[in-house]
């Protein structure tokens, strides 16, 4: 069965018309990968051309060092139109895709710091950020006494605006959600800074990544972006915690399939590089395992969240949350795909 197969057997609904949350969109033939081309291609938000007018010029106007290149194939603002592109186009979709672009200016900045020789730099911006991020303890990767002062300061500014928008509009159980994520994120990217440049074997490569709350910072903003935020419950619940982890698994993996034959992250590391060091596969071999892993478990994940959004006992918003979740992995998977440096 290959993977069109597997996801029209899962989603069958998506393949032959729209469904109650306007999904429309058929398998795509043609990609820059062979595992994006297998899977549904989303089209763009109704308003995409107004969004962009009204966005793309908000990094510089929060002063966030986001190069030029940022706004061209691969802008975070491409993956929020079409990822969102059935949300209501209101102040939920445009604070959501404004965190894409915080999150897209500061993962490519401490990048570049790092690859200049400048980590120091780089672990005084990330640790800065974490100061926008409260926790309940007090404690944050802020807390480091050496850390110079005004360290970040245009992502703090810009964080700490967007988080009070988006308390206005999700209340404060989502803000504190979102800030333990955002910390996790931070977390990770210091612990990646630190780690030297060996290879991590596949458990070493599975257990870092279920720390990083980058994938759940996605989950967090999709209930922003459709104004539809769930109640605590529900996210502790066990079918939500096992889809929330298979979309995190899929962010990681398809971005390491996109991202072939480019430089890998020291510390961070490719699930590819794994394989090839590890259990001693060539490149073409370790990418065609991936690939069918991505395969796997988007079909799997793709069921679970049928199961859920056809469950006449679950309320009305998770049924969405969980529909919106795959089209935003469906998203990601083209978008990842024509923007290979997006790790």
């Amino acid at each position: 069965m290959t993977p069109a197969t597997a996801l029209r057997a899962a989603m069958p609904r998506e393949y032959e018309q729209a469904d109650e949350f306007g999904h429309a969109y058929e398998v795509q033939g043609e990609s820059a990968s062979p595992f994006a081309s297998q899977v549904p291609a989303p089209p763009a938000h109704p308003h995409a051309d107004a969004l962009h007018a009204e966005l793309a010029s908000w990094p510089a106007e929060a002063e966030l060092p986001l190069e030029a290149r940022e706004f061209r194939v691969g802008h975070p603002l491409d993956l929020a139109v079409h990822g969102w592109g059935d949300a209501p186009a209101g102040p939920g979709l445009r604070a959501a895709a404004k965190w894409l672009l915080l999150a897209g200016a500061l993962d490519g900045h401490v990048e570049r710091l790092r690859l200049t020789g400048r980590t120091d730099e780089a672990r005084c911006v990330l640790r800065g950020l974490a100061t926008a991020f409260p926790s309940d303890s007090g404690v944050d990767p802020g807390s480091d006494s050496t850390r110079p002062e005004g360290g970040g300061t245009p992502f703090v500014r810009a964080a700490q605006g967007l988080r009070a928008d988006s308390t206005a509009l999700a209340g404060p159980g989502w803000t504190a959600r979102h800030d333990a994520d955002f910390r996790a994120h931070l977390e990770s990217s210091l612990d990646r800074l630190a780690a030297t440049p060996a290879v991590p074997t596949v458990p070493q490569y599975l257990s870092r990544h279920d720390h990083d709350g980058a994938a759940r910072c996605a989950a967090d903003w999709t209930e922003l972006a459709h104004g539809a935020v769930l109640p605590e419950q529900l996210h502790r619940h066990p079918q939500f915690t096992d889809l929330l982890a298979r979309f995190a698994h899929l962010q990681y993996w398809m971005r390491d399939l996109a991202a072939r034959g480019a430089t890998a992250i020291p510390g961070g590391g490719s699930l590819l590089r794994a394989f090839e060091v590890h259990e001693g596969l060539s490149g073409a071999d370790a990418a065609e395992k991936l690939t069918a892993l991505c395969a796997a478990e988007l079909t799997t994940f793709a069921f679970l969240a049928e199961g859920i959004a056809r469950g006449s006992h679950w309320p009305p918003r998770a049924r969405g949350h969980v529909r919106a979740l795959v089209r935003f992995t469906h998203a990601l998977a083209h978008w990842t795909a024509d923007t290979p440096d997006r790790r």
